[in-house]
């Protein structure tokens, strides 16, 4: 019991030096933090006052530029108005000078434009013009009398280029690529040639460059440049517009064979055709002379034509036939001889008529066929580029003009051979038609002259 309250004791004096260190340590830490916040205290106060003077400076400024733009609207309205009595005061000083003013721009504006395309101004010399193009079109004061001298000169001066025939030498880019210097001569401002042709000038190659393809008029150019005698030269008054149209206007034969495997069936139809329909007009005139020949000799007809054939075989049915016996044999043997002579008068009309059908269809299987060349290039690379879909709508389009080229001769022809056929026809079946108009006529004779002689008896 006594060991028990030894050890009590001992705890409640450990208990009691415990709490006096907890609140040595609360007391210790409640000085820390009241030290912290005075430092806080102190720090926003002297933040506030900082705030404080720069709001103020910034009310100072703000108070000086409302002045400063107060006193900038004055002076710009008083700016306004000095220009506004500015400009009337120069409009009346000016008078019709302004109208000269805007002619003199478009002028420079224009010559501008036509020197620097001009063939007389390839040359680095004469590509400097008396007076400064660029300068004074873009001018907007009133030119000066040295201006306008140097502006006259600059159009006396194109004037006469323009006017000249010059023999010079340039480098020329030929039609395989290949750059050399040659002599040419120069038609004004207008066309540029050789004894090769008609040449460009080509502003990017800083050349002249020859054309691909010359036009007809390139073979008035040897009798020109041989300076013999007066001899004809074409120009281009377009100063080259003319000629580059010409070069990239593709010629017949590079047109069907834009056509493809299409267009050169349709192109070889049409040849077919157009040699059969020759040949038959040529046979049928062949037949047609020898029956225009047989019908001045009825009575001795001739095996070498149509109807010289049917002639002799009603007078062979004549000869072994009394004129009593019934005509329906004759006209039977008549058609048929007509018959036998039809076949070679109608050769080849069908085959005709048949190529004269086909070639549009076949056209129109050119067309179906680039129009799907034409999407496929769609597809593939888009419609931003059409050089990319110009092959396949080059083949639409001239195979539906070489299927309607085709046609439209062949059914002249057609008509034309069928009409021909016709008129044999008409005049065989005519003389058959006399044949047993006569063989009717001497059978009645005949049953005439029987009743007159039993009348007799």
């Amino acid at each position: 019991m006594k060991y028990f309250i030894i050890i009590a004791c001992l705890l409640s004096l450990t208990n009691f030096s415990v709490a006096e260190d907890l609140i040595t340590s609360a007391k210790e830490f409640r000085q820390f933090e009241a030290q912290i916040n005075q430092a806080r205290e102190a720090a926003f106060s002297s933040d506030l006052k900082q705030q404080q003077t720069a709001l103020a400076e910034a009310k100072k400024l703000l108070k000086q530029a409302q002045e400063t733009a107060d006193d900038l609207k004055v002076q710009f309205a008083d700016n306004e108005e000095q220009i506004t009595k500015a400009s009337e005061a120069l409009r009346l000083r000016t008078g019709s000078l302004g109208e000269m003013f805007g002619v003199v721009r478009q002028v420079a504006n224009d010559l501008k434009s036509t020197t620097a395309d001009s063939l007389v101004r390839t040359n680095a010399e004469l590509k400097k013009t008396p007076v400064d193009l660029n300068a004074l079109a873009s001018s907007k004061a009133l030119p000066k009398l040295e201006d306008l001298k140097a502006l006259w000169q600059t159009l006396r001066q194109e004037a006469n280029l323009s006017g000249e025939i010059t023999e010079f030498k340039a480098p020329t880019i030929q039609k395989d690529g290949s750059t050399q210097t040659q002599e040419l001569v120069r038609i004004g401002a207008f066309s540029v040639i050789s004894t090769d042709g008609y040449f460009l000038w080509d502003e990017q190659l800083q050349a002249f460059r020859l054309l691909a393809r010359q036009p007809n008029e390139a073979g008035l150019i040897p009798a020109y440049l041989s300076g013999s005698s007066m001899a004809n030269l074409a120009i281009d008054p377009s100063r080259g517009a003319l000629l580059s149209i010409n070069s990239v206007v593709p010629a017949w034969s590079e047109r069907i064979q834009q056509g493809g495997t299409v267009g050169y069936i349709i192109m070889a139809l049409g040849v077919i055709g157009l040699c059969l329909a020759l040949w038959r007009l040529i046979a049928l005139a062949v037949i047609e002379k020898g029956v225009r020949t047989q019908l001045s000799a009825v009575d001795t007809p001739s095996s070498n034509n149509a109807l010289g054939r049917i002639i002799g075989v009603a007078q062979l049915d004549s000869a072994t036939v009394s004129p009593s016996t019934n005509s329906e044999l004759l006209e039977a043997r008549l058609d048929e001889a007509v018959l036998k002579e039809l076949p070679a008068i109608e050769r080849g009309q069908g085959i005709i008529k048949l190529l004269a059908g086909v070639a549009p269809l076949l056209g129109l299987l050119g067309t179906v066929t680039g129009m799907i060349a034409t999407f496929q290039a769609i597809t593939a690379f888009g419609s931003g580029d059409a050089k990319l879909m110009a092959s396949g709508i080059s083949q639409a389009l001239i195979t539906t003009v070489l299927g309607l080229v085709v046609a439209v001769p062949l059914l002249l022809l057609h008509s034309w051979v069928a009409s021909r056929s016709r008129a044999l026809v008409q005049i065989l079946d005519e003389q058959s038609a006399g044949i047993i108009a006569q063989s009717l006529e001497d059978k009645n004779e005949y049953k005439n002259e029987g009743i007159d002689k039993e009348s007799s008896k």
